[in-house]
This record gives structure tokens, C-alpha cells and sequence, in this order.
């Protein structure tokens, strides 16, 4: 008895490409610290494990953070803002000026693309804007 090859069917695969602004007028004022902080780690491409052996912390802080189970002293949030390039009041989600959130999404995304192009982590990657 011979048997029949299997069947083979044609897939289509579509990707929807969403505006990053989409997303970023959706979030609301309420964004919580360890949302804010995720979202932050995950547009520059970084583990948690990236930012934890980068402060000399363990993951399970930054996971704590993540989940607002607890959240950082004031020397680790003053390193949060350097290592993401984000003011300590922006980190905290305090009110700044209109489009600065806006600023601080292109600024991380930027920096996350720089850095995949030269295959660096993208806490090595400076950005400066003069104004």
C-alpha cells in the first residue's frame, strides 16, 4: 500500500504595523512606576537581567519594581534615570512639559535601533540633544 505524500497548504502571514504614537497616546495618565519602568526596558531591548547586573542588583528587585511590589531608593532611581536616559520625575511619572514623554519613547527607541545597527547593548549608546 503506498502512501500519500503529505498535504502542503499555502499560508499567508500579515504584519500589522501599528504607529509606536498609537501606542503612546493610548497609555494613560495612570501608568504605574513598574509599568513605566518595564515599557522603558523593553524599548531599549534590555532584560531584566541586563538592568540588574548593570546596578549590581538581583532580578528579583527589578522584577519587585516591575510589578510595584516595592520601589527603588533614591540612589537606584537616580540610576534607573541615567541607565534609561529619563529624568527621575519622568522615571516617577511626574507631570513635565507636554511631548516629553513623546520625547523620552523616540529618544529610547532611537537608541535601542543604534545600538542593534552596531551590535552594542544600548545603555553604551549617548544621545544629546541641544536645544
Amino acid at each position: 500500500m503506498t502512501e500519500n505524500p503529505p498535504k502542503c497548504r499555502e499560508v499567508e502571514f500579515s504584519v500589522i504595523h501599528d504607529p509606536i504614537e498609537h501606542h503612546i497616546n493610548e497609555m494613560s495618565a495612570t501608568e504605574t512606576f513598574g509599568a513605566r519602568l518595564a515599557r522603558l526596558r523593553r524599548s531599549q531591548g534590555l532584560s531584566k537581567t541586563d538592568v540588574a547586573d548593570h546596578l549590581g542588583i538581583s532580578i528579583t528587585a527589578i522584577c519587585h519594581w516591575e510589578q510595584d511590589r516595592s520601589r527603588p531608593k533614591s540612589a537606584r532611581l537616580n540610576a534607573l534615570s541615567e541607565f534609561f536616559g529619563v529624568s527621575s520625575a519622568e522615571l516617577l511619572g511626574e507631570q513635565g512639559a507636554p511631548g516629553r514623554h513623546r520625547l523620552a519613547d523616540l529618544v529610547a527607541r532611537a537608541r535601542a535601533e543604534i545600538a542593534r545597527a552596531a551590535g552594542t547593548n544600548p545603555s553604551k549608546v549617548r544621545i544629546t540633544i541641544e536645544v
